[in-house]
């Protein structure tokens, strides 16, 4: 049982997203379970309880290795037999001001979608998905999450990626995010040739869902010191896009992601979709 648990703690926060894919999926019924009288005195004797408690824990610990926070788990299995043969009802992974591998999430929340998931443990090193596993997920990001967030090395290599490639006639120094009124604005400190000092630039964007991802769209300019192309600003701010950035942590080339819908509410931009492990 123990080795299932830890797959599914490794992988449920390593979930690494193709492009959005086909995130359809279908529940199967159940099958392969343990016989009828095994579940019932597995549940009467307590064992699967207790078996799910220690699941849990498990299951926590080898989460808190990936990301830090309030972390809440759940397992619902059918019995002990079914759970460590790879068979559980449902998992659920919840975390408040959760920090995971440099991404910081106000609030995350991922928790499987059908009734029956089952995952063969014959080969231990390479366990195999016997039905699809669809997940929904939710997070919650605030203006300090984000702004966090960008000052990850891995998100600097983007701007300096940005650097390389030509912006046209300045350099992206630093940039970060502000949520006022509910409105997302992004703002680039550039160097402009022959200009002195450090320049601000400041962009206002809507958030929408294009093709299953976060896409920023109608960028306006804020500050008028200068002009700028805002079609080459749109284009630039969604390929240093931090909300894309952010839930690129749930990547794996095996699943496919969806982010179904995303809004700015009280200051804050809240995101869900779906991911389904082929």
């Amino acid at each position: 049982m123990k080795k299932i648990i830890i797959f599914l703690g490794l992988f449920a926060l390593t979930i690494n997203s193709g492009l959005c894919g086909d995130c359809d999926y279908t529940c199967s019924e159940p099958y392969g379970l343990s016989h009828g009288a095994s579940r019932f005195m597995s549940a009467v004797t307590g064992s699967n309880f207790i078996a799910e408690q220690v699941a849990e824990v498990i299951l926590k610990k080898e989460v808190l290795k990936t990301a830090q926070g309030n972390i809440k788990t759940h397992i619902d299995s059918y019995s002990v037999k079914d759970l460590k043969k790879g068979i559980f009802k449902s998992m659920s992974i919840k975390g408040k001001n959760v920090n995971m591998d440099g991404v910081y999430f106000t609030s995350f929340d991922m928790h499987t979608l059908c009734n029956f998931n089952y995952i063969s443990q014959d080969d231990p090193k390479n366990p195999v998905f016997m039905e699809p596993l669809p997940l929904a997920f939710s997070v919650v990001m605030s203006e300090e999450d984000l702004n966090k967030t960008m000052q990850t090395d891995s998100y600097k290599r983007i701007i300096t990626d940005v650097n390389r490639l030509g912006t046209g006639f300045f350099t992206v120094q630093s940039s970060f995010i502000k949520i006022k009124n509910d409105k997302f604005y992004y703002i680039l400190k550039v160097a402009i040739p022959f200009v002195k000092n450090v320049q601000s630039i400041v962009l206002t964007s809507d958030l929408k869902v294009v093709k299953g991802k976060v896409d920023f769209t109608n960028t306006k300019l804020v500050n008028d010191s200068f002009s700028v192309d805002l079609k080459k600003m749109d284009k630039l701010i969604n390929y240093i896009n931090p909300l894309d950035f952010s839930l690129n942590i749930l990547e794996n080339r095996n699943a496919n992601l969806k982010v179904q819908e995303v809004k700015i509410k009280e200051n804050k931009i809240y995101a869900d979709g779906l991911v389904v492990i082929r």
